[in-house]
């Protein structure tokens, strides 16, 4: 084995001019973070990665950025709208500025709040107006209505359950009682969207006018917006089991996830008019299916956002961990530069408990973007083509020079520099070399050899 082993050190020595050639293996990641310059988030608490409690363990412009190998600015920020979005920008400081103009790319979360913002302060008007019922909680009276009320206004000031509330009132009463509840939750909604409305008079104006700012400090970047997923796409098996399949409570929820849907593909329209923008549809990605979301099969956002807790009052309307993905996917979907990826979209995903669930629409996009996981590092196999041979050593040795020279620095990846230290001992030289073109020569001629270099190491 003594001679074995120093013929073929010696014939390492022999074919070092092989090593002259560029490395074949090429780390994906590596070439695809290469040309990227930073990611910059501007918006609300989807941006933020916010929740109703705290936030998710890893936002989608974290998962972006890991997966790109770039830097991600986030200046995103719970509970703004598109006129905050206008200050924001307007508002950079020089860094923010530098930060901005050296991304390849700006990614806008935004508009759930002006939508939110809107019908609150329909639905409450509505309700104080009807001074004869108590559709407001206790308490509560129209000058208490905020400007922008949030969600949290509307369900601590609409009385929606309790006695001389809209169910109530719905459920002593008849045919007209419904109709007049459906009809002016249905005027709430189209006030966000027919002229006059959110849209036209603020959301679309001021994301126009962030956009032209943006473009003023970067006019190469690439702005992409999301669109507004609908998230009150609550399962029937949900509804019935908290609600009653038959009850006014169920109806209302019906009324309110229709009206959603209309507010949001009226959305969709105003914002595919946008010039100098690319939109990023994370609303099908939630939906999650071919045909149009229907009481029986109303899509799928339940899944991506922790909704169904309980109660409307209860529920929350942010992406949860799934959610980010699935907008991450999207986002890099967009972005265009796919790789196979071993980082922390894939790491997240495989995290998940109830990943086998994950929707089919949303599932192709992340299995697009994240590729199929390359194995394991294989030691000795430092060009990554299924053998440990003497193309393997002679790189190990030109790797070897090139550290041992006087600037110390070498061109293997982090994959490759694991591959050759076949000894563990944290350097790259000769040795490892050596060792390798032993296991080369001893399973070339050895009948029964060892399956790994490991093994065969361990007999030296």
């Amino acid at each position: 084995m003594k001679k074995t082993f120093s013929a073929v050190l010696a014939a390492a020595m022999s074919i070092t001019a092989l090593t002259s050639a560029p490395s074949l293996y090429t780390s994906e990641k590596a070439e695809a973070a290469g040309s990227k310059s930073g990611i910059v988030i501007f918006g609300d608490s989807i941006g933020a990665g916010g929740l109703r409690s705290g936030s998710v363990a890893h936002n989608f412009g974290e998962i972006c950025g890991d997966y790109l190998g770039c830097k991600v600015s986030n200046y995103a920020v719970s509970g703004y709208d598109a006129a905050d979005l206008v200050q924001s920008v307007e508002n950079l400081t020089d860094t923010q500025k530098k930060a901005v103009a050296d991304s390849e790319v700006v990614v806008i979360s935004i508009g759930g709040n002006d939508i939110m913002h809107s019908l609150s302060r329909s639905l409450l008007d509505y309700a104080a107006r009807k001074e004869s019922q108590k559709f407001l909680n206790e308490g509560y009276t129209k000058a208490d209505i905020p400007e922008k009320p949030s969600l949290t206004d509307l369900m601590n000031m609409l009385n929606i359950k309790d006695e001389g509330g809209l169910m109530d009132y719905m459920n002593n009463g008849g045919y007209n009682e419904k109709l007049e509840v459906t009809n002016e939750i249905g005027a709430a909604f189209s006030s966000i969207y027919n002229e006059g409305g959110t849209f036209d008079e603020q959301t679309i104006p001021n994301l126009k006018k962030a956009v032209a700012d943006i473009k003023a400090i970067a006019p190469d970047t690439r702005i992409l917006v999301t669109n507004i997923y609908q998230p009150l796409q609550l399962q029937p098996s949900y509804v019935e089991k908290t609600y009653g399949k038959q009850s006014n409570y169920a109806t209302f929820i019906s009324i309110l996830r229709g009206r959603c849907e209309t507010t949001m593909n009226e959305f969709d329209t105003r914002l595919s008019a946008v010039d100098g923008i690319e939109v990023v549809d994370v609303k099908s990605q939630f939906t999650s299916q071919e045909k149009e979301p229907s009481t029986s099969a109303p899509g799928n956002a339940s899944y991506f956002v922790d909704i169904q807790t309980g109660s409307l009052k209860t529920g929350d309307v942010h992406p949860n961990q799934k959610g980010h993905i699935a907008y991450a996917a999207a986002i890099l979907e967009k972005i265009g530069r796919l790789h196979t990826d071993n980082g922390l979209l894939s790491q997240t995903f495989n995290g998940l408990s109830d990943k086998d669930s994950y929707p089919a629409i949303a599932l192709e996009t992340y299995k697009k973007v994240a590729g199929e996981a390359k194995p394991a590092v294989v030691l000795g196999d430092v060009n990554d083509d299924g053998k440990v041979n003497a193309v393997d050593a002679s790189k190990v040795l030109a790797e070897y020079a090139k550290t041992s020279s006087g600037s110390g620095k070498g061109d293997f990846t982090d994959a490759q520099r694991t591959a050759a230290d076949v000894d563990g001992n944290g350097k790259v030289d000769s040795v490892d070399a050596s060792k390798i073109l032993a296991y080369y020569a001893y399973t070339s001629t050895e009948k029964g050899a060892p399956k790994s270099i490991t093994e065969f190491l361990k007999t030296l």
